[in-house]
């Protein structure tokens, strides 16, 4: 095989890789999706990666408190009408350091608690990953059943028309209702398709939460029980100081403090010391030496304008008023939000559990109007009730568990439940 044939052949061997990787099957636990996002997920990385940006401003701030060492090394020619040109060489050491600027300290506190708030960010925006992610997975389980129950309906009201069919032709049926069971039939395979589309729009759903592309084809494994969930008034108590939202407000107060902080400290006067020694001659490296101490104390008067202090100080007091209240909300908010959410979740929950209960008596139902309406002890108008009320159990009891699990995502979400948890 040639040089120039292999070039070819190369190229082929990755697209048709290519293609194979973005058809092939995923098999996805919670974990195992979980997992996936925490690597892959656009929102968790750029919310880590401000997180950590936020990390190194602060101890880049902390070098305000280190003094500032400064080199220098020159050369300058000179001369003049009624002297001859010469050369002048230079060299100079010089340290300086702040002693006291409270400006310098306030900005300091304003990076730490930046960092601070930034990891609260991380952790609600985590958090909200993890409920979309966690929505997408249930989804797609739910579809998955879906198209299971769908397929059994269809048995079901084929088997029917069929019966139907036969005893119509036989004598014994109605036209009519030799009909109807056949357009159940054709309604019920139309929702078979309905529910495999579903299936596929809840894969594109699931591989967009994790932050993967392509059309791979993804199957989800977990349990579609009504999930168990816990929330006493203690535990409101607790999320009013640890969930990531309250936090990132409790430091956009605290960020407001320091704000007007730092206004006030635009009076105060600032100390600073300095210190240099240098040695300058006609050669590049000078012996005559000089050196210099310094120490200055300044105090600002009408810095920025006459009213620029009164005024900024104003101001900042008013941000402040504005962040406790803000605060106060979002501690309102929250534990509203908890109370009701948990109420929504138990209802959710005990209605999915009851249409457990309900779902197995009509299915024992039906089994029973199918004998009865085949010994003529009832007609086909009771079968065809019996079993649309057998099929809406079937199909509701799906939407009540989906529920259930709903309303615990949300409220795992209002906890601040991170996709590493």
């Amino acid at each position: 095989m040639t040089f120039n044939k292999k070039l070819l052949i190369l190229p082929m061997i990755l697209l048709l890789a290519g293609r194979a990787a973005a058809q092939q099957e995923l098999s996805l636990s919670w974990e195992d999706a979980r997992q996936l996002a925490i690597k892959n997920n656009p929102s968790v990385r750029a919310a880590r990666a401000s997180m950590e940006q936020a990390g190194y401003n602060y101890l880049a701030g902390l070098n305000s408190y280190m003094p500032s060492l400064g080199i220098s090394h020159g050369v300058s020619r000179r001369g003049g009408d009624n002297s001859s040109p010469s050369t002048g060489w230079s060299a100079s050491l010089s340290v300086s350091e702040e002693l006291l600027n409270m400006k310098t300290v306030s900005s300091v506190r304003s990076s730490r608690i930046a960092r601070e708030k930034s990891e609260a960010d991380y952790m609600a925006a985590s958090a909200s990953v993890r409920q979309t992610l966690a929505s997408a997975f249930a989804d797609l389980l739910f579809a998955q059943k879906r198209v299971e129950v769908q397929k059994k309906i269809l048995v079901i009201r084929v088997d029917n028309s069929r019966l139907l069919r036969l005893k119509y032709e036989s004598g014994l049926e109605s036209k009519g209702n030799a009909l109807y069971t056949e357009a159940l039939a054709e309604n019920a395979a139309v929702s078979v398709k309905k529910a495999e589309r579903q299936v596929v729009a809840a894969q594109r759903a699931l591989l967009q939460a994790i932050g993967l592309e392509g059309t791979a084809s993804v199957t989800a494994k977990g349990d579609l029980s009504v999930p168990a969930f816990e929330l006493a008034e203690a535990g409101v108590g607790r999320a009013l100081e640890r969930s990531p939202r309250i936090v990132s407000a409790k430091k956009s107060l605290e960020s407001a403090k320091e704000r007007a902080s730092s206004a006030l400290y635009s009076a105060y006067p600032t100390l600073k010391a300095s210190q240099s020694y240098g040695w300058s001659g006609d050669t590049e490296f000078p012996r005559t030496g000089s050196w210099s101490l310094g120490l200055s104390l300044s105090f600002p008067v009408f810095s920025g304008g006459p009213t620029y202090y009164f005024n900024t100080l104003s101001a900042a007091k008013k941000s402040l008023i504005a962040a406790e209240e803000n605060y106060r909300a979002e501690r309102l908010s929250l534990a509203a939000s908890l109370r009701s959410g948990y109420d929504d979740y138990l209802n959710a929950a005990e209605t999915a559990l009851a249409t457990v209960s309900l779902l197995r008596a009509n299915e024992e139902r039906y089994k029973e109007a199918q004998i009865k309406y085949m010994a003529g002890k009832i007609s086909f108008l009771d079968l065809a009730s019996v079993e649309q009320n057998f099929v809406d159990s079937d199909l509701g009891q799906l939407d009540n568990a989906r529920s259930a699990h709903s309303r615990k995502l949300a409220l795992e979400q209002l906890l601040g439940v991170g996709v590493e948890e």
